[in-house]
């Protein structure tokens, strides 16, 4: 087993001087040795994308950073016959730290991982700020920038897609993966950790600090992945906070993501605090939320299945009936929240098998909105459970009614609304006005 210090590799870390050769080289003699530490000492080490070898543990000390290039450029998109890259959510494959395949990975130690979000963001316009969910917006693509994710996407689609990478840390197909202690800060609109067909993952201790009026810097996003621990976390973010999906078209076969525990962490989120599901997703069951808190969120729990009437496939969109059940949410305290503490809804336009099988205890909340459960006539929600559960609304001018982010830009009810849900059951659950 290797310690290897990436400034005896020729890395500077002074901020200025790119250091990605020198972590590179590092990281490659480690795995190539059977495994060891890449350590990151006190410094700067401005970086574009790394790839993770089996049995290396990037360790960044805790005066150390490792700080994302501004270029675009420094982050070349993946190309792999391991995965199908041109279905990359966002139509976007690029990202920070990449690992494919691998065995005994770890990003490890109590420095930072800052990616310098603010480079690849602007402001809106006060008058579309104004009306916006986020009051930022990505920059656009330069008209000279291309690559295989972008150069064929029609008008709407391209739009939406990411300059900067679209993932911070991506992992696919990896087994015994460790995240801890480590600070991620400063995203842009990108998700801060993909996880994707990997196995016996675990996040301890970690800490995502993004700015949560950029759009899309979602937290940790586990898909189609299995034996996955989420403990002792704090998260805060523009979107979501934790997901958790199963979209398999990267992947060369359906697979289902289950065994996700999440627990003992701190939540903030300007959308879903805990996102379960997307569009035509597949099989999501058997995973458990507990001791959470989850403050200054639009959503609590969310757990909507948007659908999609035009011809063009959403980037993440699935081609299989979504599947959830045997999903258990208890002690968990929610307070400043703008929407609702528990939100289920099953568009008309999407493909849907089941959400059944629902458990929701212990939950305590002030929100501005009731919890709302809409199924739909062919696919009702089935199964949902809440016990000694309150729901307390307040008015929204007792909170900050002009945070950022949480706006009210969609229906939502003041009222609980239950609309095609079967064998709802309520024990010693109340929700009330104060």
């Amino acid at each position: 087993m290797l310690n290897c210090h990436v400034k005896s590799y020729g890395a500077v870390g002074d901020g200025v001087t790119m250091d990605t050769a020198a972590i590179q080289a590092a990281i490659d003699a480690c795995g190539n040795a059977g495994g060891g530490q890449v350590i990151l000492e006190a410094g700067v080490f401005l970086c574009g994308r790394i790839d993770l070898k089996s049995g290396v543990e990037l360790h960044i000390e805790r005066d150390a950073v490792l700080l994302g290039s501004t270029n675009a450029a420094d982050y070349p998109e993946l190309e792999s016959d391991f995965w199908r890259p041109e279905y990359a959510p966002r139509f976007n494959r690029r990202c920070f730290i990449y690992a494919e395949n691998c065995k005994d990975i770890a990003i490890t130690g109590r420095g930072a991982i800052d990616c310098q979000g603010e480079n690849y963001m602007r402001p809106l316009p006060p008058e579309k700020a104004a009306k916006a969910h986020w009051p930022y917006e990505r920059l656009p693509f330069p008209e000279d920038f291309e690559d295989m994710g972008s150069k064929d996407l029609v008008p709407e689609q391209r739009i939406k897609c990411s300059f900067s990478p679209a993932r911070v840390v991506f992992f696919i197909g990896c087994e015994n993966v460790l995240v801890e202690d480590v600070i991620m800060r400063n995203q842009p609109a990108g998700w801060s950790y993909w996880i994707c067909d990997c196995d016996q993952v675990h996040f301890h201790r970690a800490q995502i600090r993004a700015n949560v009026q950029y759009p899309n810097n979602d937290g940790i996003h586990i898909n189609c992945s299995r034996n996955v621990t989420v403990s002792d976390c704090n998260i805060a973010c523009g979107d979501d906070a934790i997901v958790v999906r199963a979209y398999s078209m990267p992947l060369f076969k359906h697979t289902v993501c289950e065994k996700v525990c999440v627990t003992n962490c701190n939540l903030t989120s300007h959308s879903g605090a805990i996102r379960i599901a997307w569009t035509d997703d597949g099989v999501i069951r058997n995973c458990t939320f507990s001791n959470l808190n989850i403050t200054d969120s639009a959503v609590g729990i969310d757990i909507r299945l948007p659908g999609n009437p035009t011809p063009h496939r959403h980037s993440d969109q699935g081609d299989e009936p979504t599947h959830i059940e045997n999903l258990n949410f208890s002690n968990i305290t929610i307070d400043r929240l703008y929407h609702e503490p528990v939100y289920i809804f099953i568009d008309d336009h999407c493909l849907c098998s089941a959400i059944r099988n629902l458990y929701f205890s212990n939950i305590h909340s002030f929100a501005v909105h009731a919890p709302t459960i809409i199924g739909r006539k062919d696919c009702p929600v089935e199964n949902i459970y809440f016990n000694n559960c309150h729901f307390i609304q307040k008015e929204r001018n007792e909170f900050d009614p002009n945070e950022p982010g949480l706006k009210n830009d969609r229906e939502h009810t003041y009222t609980p609304c239950f609309r095609h849900v079967k064998n709802l059951v309520m024990q010693n659950t109340v929700i009330s006005t104060l």
